[in-house]
């Protein structure tokens, strides 16, 4: 049995990875191709799903060996608008934020710390080396699927999580606000065949939100963007014979693009296929597909309603006494 793994990547499921290995008495080496973890990201607050599953995220990331160590933040209200419509949903702990980045609190940069204090090193700025052979790929979408464009910024705004649905704010998706602890993250999330119009769906995002954020503040934010990638592949070992993981292996959600549920959870199935010798391939089908085959054909059916999806999924959220019941039927 190899005990000395090489990692492609470090992003979470690349770290979470190392982190299970570590914890198992694995040497582990980690190649990271930029200059530090989290360089991606701007200390935004992004989504940590909490639906999809009976267990709770948090315990779950805890049963594969990995320290709660980064700052993470309970949804139980949310906002949810449509045209000049809101209203406020309870969803008690139904999804945690979490900061992305190379600051202190952020997952990253925990995921990072963890990972070294237990002994994993960690190459940065790698340039690919055929003699180097990788057991686990963890490098990132190859292709997007669904892009995000946002700005972070200071404030002095009140706590405020909102959603938005609506083809002028984030077509195929939806825009967002989070404010909380003097920062704030406003984005659009939309489809790939609308990156022409990202700064149009931004600015009308700002606009859409005006009653809740000040513009100024928003004006001196920074801006950022991202893409993302959900597929469902027939085999999830790359041409080299490594696994793929996280966004590498297009584990993410079809339907809302949330991503670093599945980037722990293939992370823990790749350590455990190294363990046990168990089949990759094997553990996602039997783990993940099916989650990922539902959320698909949910994305199917909103593509087919085109605009009316947006008052649908508004009024799923809105006049259901449980929305998490309703996301979870959604993603099941």
């Amino acid at each position: 049995m190899d005990k000395e793994i090489n990692i492609l990547g470090g992003g979470i499921s690349g770290l979470a990875c190392a982190i299970i290995l570590r914890n198992n008495g694995y040497k582990v080496n980690i190649y990271e191709k930029g200059s530090y973890v989290g360089k991606r990201f701007n200390d935004d607050w992004q989504g940590l799903e909490n639906w999809s599953e009976k267990i709770d995220v948090l315990k779950q990331i805890e049963s594969y060996g990995i320290d709660l160590s980064f700052d993470y933040e309970p949804i139980s209200e949310l906002s949810v608008h449509y045209s000049d419509k809101m209203k406020t949903a309870s969803v008690k702990n139904g999804c945690y934020l979490v900061r992305r980045g190379s600051k202190e609190g952020c997952l990253d940069k925990a995921l990072l710390e963890q990972a070294e204090k237990l002994g994993a090193k960690i190459h940065f700025n790698y340039r690919q080396d055929r003699k180097m052979t990788a057991k686990v790929n963890a490098t990132g979408p190859k292709k997007a699927t669904a892009y995000v464009r946002g700005i972070k910024f200071n404030t002095r705004s009140e706590i405020g999580y909102h959603m938005a649905f609506g083809q002028d704010i984030a077509r195929g998706f939806y825009s967002y606000l989070l404010t909380k602890n003097g920062h704030g993250t406003i984005a659009t999330v939309y489809e790939r065949r609308s990156t022409h119009r990202s700064e149009e769906f931004l600015q009308n995002t700002v606009n859409y939100f005006s009653d809740f954020l000040d513009k100024k503040e928003v004006a001196a934010g920074k801006k950022f963007g991202g893409y993302g990638q959900f597929e469902i592949k027939n085999n999830y070992y790359d041409e080299n014979g490594a696994m793929l993981i996280g966004e590498a292996g297009g584990f993410q959600d079809y339907l809302w693009g949330f991503g670093m549920r599945y980037a722990f959870q293939s992370a823990n199935l790749a350590a455990r296929s190294i363990m046990h010798n168990e089949s990759y391939n094997d553990l996602v089908e039997e783990h993940l597909i099916n989650k990922m085959k539902h959320s698909n054909r949910n994305r199917r059916i909103s593509e087919i309603a085109g605009p009316l999806a947006y008052p649908l999924q508004y009024y799923m959220f809105t006049l259901s006494k449980n929305p998490l019941k309703i996301l979870n039927i959604l993603c099941r």
